[in-house]
């Protein structure tokens, strides 16, 4: 073999066992550390499982919310380099199943947000019931939707953290900005947005009403019943009545939430004795991934070589210093500019 081909060898053994420690942040070991814990809500049995750190006596645990759509509990493994981060900094993690996804039973698109909230009260009474966390810290990190879900949950039960990551405000508002999104990415002049915002407007008023939202599900619920039953969502009646210290993290570059007007409401709502941390974080998309590199309104747009890209950043792809700041929110409240 020639200088060359030797190099040439070598490089691709490099590669291999780069790839290798990369794919290993998409892990989570099956052993003592790792348990499935089940819990009931509405007659339905929910499965998630908790994730502890080694050596620690009285963790403090995150529960995790999902955003939209149907999810399992480590989001399909996308979570998974977010709750290694934790872990390794002392910090317990418990995500469950979705109704009727995985192992949990029941249907998400019958749920309304206060459901939901319901839901993630529930899962917390459950897990401060085990021994490990007597003397633990216990509270929340929602995505997304998770903003309408969260407030309302941390009332329900005692919490002693809140973080919410792209969190959005008004249902109606944040569909709206999110198509003037869309089209701005495909090249749509501004003139042309405007009115397409405008005829969505109006199709959502004609199609929703305080009254439409009200009537259940003819049969099983659909994905267009979902949208029905939370259409009248709005975060501000929860947000101002927000006790527990809460941190609030919108990248700059979101492309599905609006970041100024989140930050905007949670600032001027949010009662003034209450801890928070609220930032813009930049060069930042809607889940708090480097912008330069995942500027895609969902992970199912990005073409393959994106998602090879995020196997192997794993928690690099998240944007310099967000995880750090999530982690010093949930151990004492810090918020690191």
């Amino acid at each position: 073999m020639n200088r060359y081909g030797i190099f040439g060898f070598c490089m691709v053994s490099f590669l291999v066992v780069f790839s290798l420690i990369r794919l290993s942040e998409f892990e989570l070991s099956d052993d003592a550390h790792q348990r499935t814990i089940s819990f009931e809500h509405h007659q339905d049995i929910l499965e998630g499982s908790l994730i502890l750190p080694p050596g620690k006596i009285s963790p403090p645990l995150v529960m995790l919310v999902h955003g939209d759509g149907a999810q399992d509990r480590w989001s399909e493994g996308g979570y998974i380099p977010l709750v290694k981060s934790l872990v390794a900094q002392g910090i317990a993690v418990y995500s469950w199943d979705k109704p009727g996804v995985g192992a949990s039973g029941g249907n998400w698109l019958a749920q309304t947000l206060s459901d939901r909230a319901d839901e993630a009260a529930s899962a917390l009474r459950k897990l401060k019931q085990e021994p490990e966390f007597n003397h633990s810290d216990i509270g929340f990190l929602g995505f997304s939707q998770a903003g309408w879900v969260v407030p309302k949950a941390s009332q329900q039960v005692k919490t002693d953290f809140v973080i919410l990551v792209g969190a959005a405000i008004n249902w109606r508002a944040q569909g709206i900005y999110y198509t003037g999104q869309r089209l701005k990415s495909e090249g749509l002049s501004v003139e042309n947005i405007v009115k397409a915002q405008a005829r969505e407007a109006a199709a959502f008023d004609r199609q929703f009403t305080q009254e439409s939202a009200t009537p259940p599900c003819i049969s099983r619920c659909t994905r267009e019943d979902f949208e029905r039953l939370n259409s009248q969502a709005d975060a501000r009646k929860d947000i101002s009545a927000m006790q527990t210290p809460v941190m609030i993290l919108m990248g700059a570059d979101d492309r599905n939430v609006n970041p100024h007007e989140t930050i905007s409401v949670w600032s001027e709502e949010l009662p003034a004795k209450t801890p928070r941390c609220i930032r813009l974080v930049a060069d930042a998309t809607h889940g708090l991934l480097r912008s330069e590199w995942f500027d895609y309104q969902l992970s199912s747009q990005w073409p393959w070589w994106k998602q090879g890209g995020f196997l192997l950043a794993g928690q690099q792809a998240y944007s310099p210093g967000s995880l750090s700041a999530i982690s010093a929110w949930i151990l004492n409240q810090q918020c690191h500019e």
